[in-house]
């Protein structure tokens, strides 16, 4: 409970007349006429209306002392932000020479309505058009840009204040340049490399702006600024404390201070406010002379915001108590962030060893949420791609920097955009026959939109909560929280980017518990609840994403390879299990048929099966592929498949598959050039390689592929790895019972194992029998079908890292098995009923998708 704040004096108007009526018959007993109609108790009335105005205005003395005392400790409005927007400079016309743009060149819309002055961007920098380019991009923001305004001169004593003469200053916008305080020096005053301005014929030194005068460093030339009101505050003085104790016998400045008689000029950038985020394509009109110049905004512009309230202020104020001077606590990073600028709505902190294996212990990441105008919210829904477009590097980058002059020694701070998944709910409403539907319809739709919102509304004022599951329940909780609502039936929850389509590719991580990789077309989407739930964290557009690898000994380190139409491939690496992504330098001038991982001193290196031979690719900067010589006799040989492995005793070996019924060759020496021997399966059509580990052994399987669609097959053939030796028995052939002609894919759930097939979906084999034999799935497994009775051809098959789940990718969409490979459900849903729910990251948050509300009277209802 809150300390009480009481009254100063708590008489009110009642009480003040009636008091005056008993000292009237104490002091005046002839006085015997005390109606309304007395002009003497009109006098009183009147008194008495001015004595309570007098004691509310007493009354209002200790929110005085409030605003006061978050004075003393420093809490300032904020100051109204400017929209930033990248303009785009294009020539109009042949004319191919250098075209300057300058800085401080204006561009505004082309509004032809009364609704205001048309907002005005001023660019950052100058840039310059070359000759021979169409368009150069120049940041731009949306303000006033005052240059050497006079705001005083110096008198030589501290405490000195200045004010600029245009406020408000708009809040920082991260380049330094948004205000530049200068003082006139003379040449031979300024120290080597000192920061200055030449203004007409004189030199001003620059000064820097501080949050306190305390603990400056060398550089104690420093001001203080409130933006909002556009004051300068200079050093004050005082008697500092003595190292033995006691006080100095005079006051001293804390700062330098400008001296008597110099002049003190600024630099600016004024205005801002909500009006400047214009949407993409409207700031075409030049209102400066650049002859041979067109300009557009190819993206809206963002970050615009009115300045802060004083209501706002006041509930603020007490969270700065929290220091701020250290980001110790989850708390303290987010308070920072959301301090740091007010294009962020929400912060969150989470210490990232807790999420992901891959993590360097002592490493924060802090996930922001922007900041939306209202304008921007149709009917209170907040969409991704909404958000996105409020997301810039510029406020990214200055946000971390706060953080990292305040974090702790020995912790790292990490500073990103939170990510978010559409997801919409379909429902029938059932209301009673008086109410009238489509505003019911209206207001449930308001309340959905409201609290299925990352940003805090009405309906959920702290936002939906980070990686909460969206339940069937919370609908209800929503429909049923409006009057007029008898019943919800028919409710479905919805999301749209799963992938249901042509997952030809997928992996489980080795690492990080629950989390799968699957390809969809041109997207690479993860799960992290052993496919519970998907989203993208991969598009690579124009692309068809053909192998996903994750790396076996390094926790978090994913390769996805791509190819283009026009038969080249690109390798994109991530080191954080896909939540960003680095292309490799170099494109392939030929497709990648496989891939594999392995450590080389180490360093994580990629071996590439290609068309025209063996490469391999470290993951490091500025690496490109290297050909591994594999047959001196053809070395163009071409390969379908790579495996590496490691055994007990750290030995590597690495085994290709040979294009052209060329056979197997092995290497144990790490797939070093040079150092691979042909160990057999030549005229077998080999296109799959893996390895099977059973305790210390390891083994390479080898799938071959069918002569054609009606081609039975001949299975697969397994080779015991024992180093630079040959197994006694070679090759052995595991044909028995394979009716599924290509084998495309294997992989191994403890000793048995399973096999992605083109005609029999995917068998299932106990490797721990005497005489193993391959076991067809049953028609009803739950795999998909051509036709009845026939499967469609499966892709890829891989089992999880607790070898209790597999997962299998087709056409169709993925597939997923609990029970060992004996029966599957369809594992990327787009549509979730009943007792199901939609699952999300720990650091995604949702936003609403387009909702479909039927609403219904009950006589309806009981008639349907």
């Amino acid at each position: 409970m809150p300390l009480p704040a009481p009254n100063l004096d708590d008489r009110t108007f009642g009480q003040l007349m009636e008091e005056a009526r008993l000292q009237i018959q104490r002091s005046s007993p002839a006085w015997t006429d005390l109606s309304p109609g007395d002009p003497g108790i009109v006098l009183l009335e009147l008194f008495a209306f001015l004595t309570e105005t007098m004691l509310y205005r007493l009354n209002r003395l200790p929110d005085k002392a409030y605003v006061e005392f978050l004075n003393l400790l420093g809490v300032r409005l904020y100051p109204p932000a400017a929209a930033s927007v990248t303009l785009r400079f294009s020539r109009r016309g042949d004319n191919e020479s250098a075209l300057d743009i300058p800085r401080s060149a204006r561009v505004t819309t082309n509004r032809t309505d009364a609704a205001g002055e048309a907002p005005v961007f001023t660019t950052a920098h100058s840039v310059t058009l070359a000759p021979g380019e169409s368009s150069v991009d120049a940041p731009a923001y949306q303000c006033d840009l005052v240059e050497g305004e006079l705001a005083g001169v110096g008198t030589g004593l501290p405490g000195l204040v200045v004010t600029a003469r245009r406020p408000p200053i708009v809040a920082p916008t991260g380049d330094d340049l948004d205000l530049v305080v200068g003082v006139e020096t003379a040449r031979e005053e300024l120290e080597e490399r000192a920061p200055a301005v030449q203004y007409g014929d004189k030199a001003y030194r620059v000064w820097r702006s501080v949050d306190s005068f305390t603990n400056l460093g060398s550089d104690r030339y420093a001001y203080r600024v409130d933006r909002l009101s556009g004051q300068i505050l200079f050093a004050p003085a005082a008697r500092i404390a003595l190292p033995g104790g006691g006080l100095a016998d005079t006051p001293a400045a804390l700062a330098e201070i400008p001296p008597a008689g110099r002049e003190i000029r600024l630099w600016y950038r004024r205005g801002g406010g909500a009006g400047g985020n214009v949407a993409a394509g409207t700031l075409t009109v030049l209102k400066d002379t650049l002859p041979g110049i067109e300009v557009t905004n190819p993206e809206p512009a963002t970050g615009g915001q009115a300045a802060e309230t004083l209501e706002n202020a006041l509930v603020r104020g007490p969270l700065e108590l929290h220091s701020l001077e250290r980001a110790i606590t989850a708390r303290d990073f987010e308070n920072v962030a959301l301090y740091s600028s007010r294009a962020v709505a929400r912060a969150r902190a989470v210490t990232r060893a807790d999420l992901w294996m891959h993590a360097r212990p002592g490493t924060v990441e802090v996930l922001l949420v922007p900041f939306l105008p209202e304008t921007q919210r149709v009917a209170g829904q907040v969409t991704a791609a909404a958000l996105l477009a409020q997301q810039t590097e510029a406020v990214r980058t200055q946000i971390e920097r706060d953080l990292n002059s305040r974090r702790p020694l020995g912790t790292a701070c990490v500073v990103t955009w939170t990510r978010y998944k559409p997801v919409s709910v379909a429902a029938r409403i059932v209301v009673r026959r008086q109410e009238d539907r489509a505003r019911v319809k209206q207001r449930v739709l308001e309340r959905l939109h409201g609290t299925i919102n990352p940003l805090p509304t009405e309906y959920s004022p702290g936002g939906w909560r980070f990686g909460q599951a969206l339940r069937v329940s919370h609908v209800y909780d929503v429909a049923l929280a409006e009057p007029g609502v008898l019943w919800v039936d028919r409710v479905q929850l919805r999301v749209d980017d799963v992938p249901q389509k042509n997952a030809t590719a997928v992996t489980a991580d080795y690492f990080q518990a629950g989390a799968w990789y699957a390809a969809g077309g041109p997207a690479l989407y993860r799960s992290l609840n052993q496919g519970d739930g998907w989203e993208p964290v991969a598009h690579f557009e124009g692309e068809r994403l053909q192998v996903i690898r994750a790396h076996p000994e390094r926790a978090g380190v994913l390769a996805a390879i791509t190819t283009a139409a026009a038969g080249r491939a690109t390798i994109y690496f991530s080191a954080d299990c896909g939540e960003s992504w680095e292309p490799s330098p170099t494109n392939t001038a030929f497709e990648i048929n496989d891939a594999a991982w392995t450590l080389r001193d180490g360093t994580p290196v990629l071996l590439l099966a290609t068309d025209v031979g063996l490469y391999e690719l470290p993951y490091q900067p500025g690496a490109s592929p290297v050909q591994v010589l594999v047959d001196p006799q053809t070395q163009n040989l071409g390969f379908y498949a790579v495996v590496a492995s490691r055994d007990v005793r750290g030995q590597v070996s690495v085994a290709v598959a040979a294009q052209g019924t060329r056979g197997v060759f092995l290497s144990s020496s790490a797939g070093q050039r040079n150092t691979f021997r042909l160990i057999g399966l030549r005229g077998e059509d080999i296109r799959v390689l893996t390895v099977q580990y059973d305790g210390p052994r390891a083994f390479l399987w080898a799938g071959a592929a069918a002569a054609g669609p009606d081609d039975p097959g001949k299975g697969c053939f397994r080779w015991e790895l024992l180093g630079a030796q040959d197994p006694p028995d070679g090759w052995r052939p595991l044909s028995a019972g394979w009716s599924g002609g290509s084998c495309r894919a294997l992989t191994f759930l403890g000793a048995r194992a399973l096999a992605a097939s083109f005609r029999s979906g995917v068998l299932r084999l106990n490797t721990g029998d005497r005489d193993p034999r391959w076991e067809t799935p049953d028609v009803r497994c739950g795999l998909p079908l051509r036709d009845p009775g026939r499967f469609s051809p499966v892709d890829a098959v891989a089992a999880g890292a607790n070898a209790a789940w597999a997962m299998a990718g087709a056409s169709d969409g993925l597939f997923r098995s609990a029970d060992g490979g004996l029966t599957y459900e369809r594992a990327a849903q787009t549509e979730f009923a009943d007792q199901d729910r939609v699952t999300l990251p720990p650091t995604w948050l949702f936003c609403s998708g387009e909702h479909q509300i039927e609403v219904v009277s009950e006589d309806e209802a009981e008639r349907a």
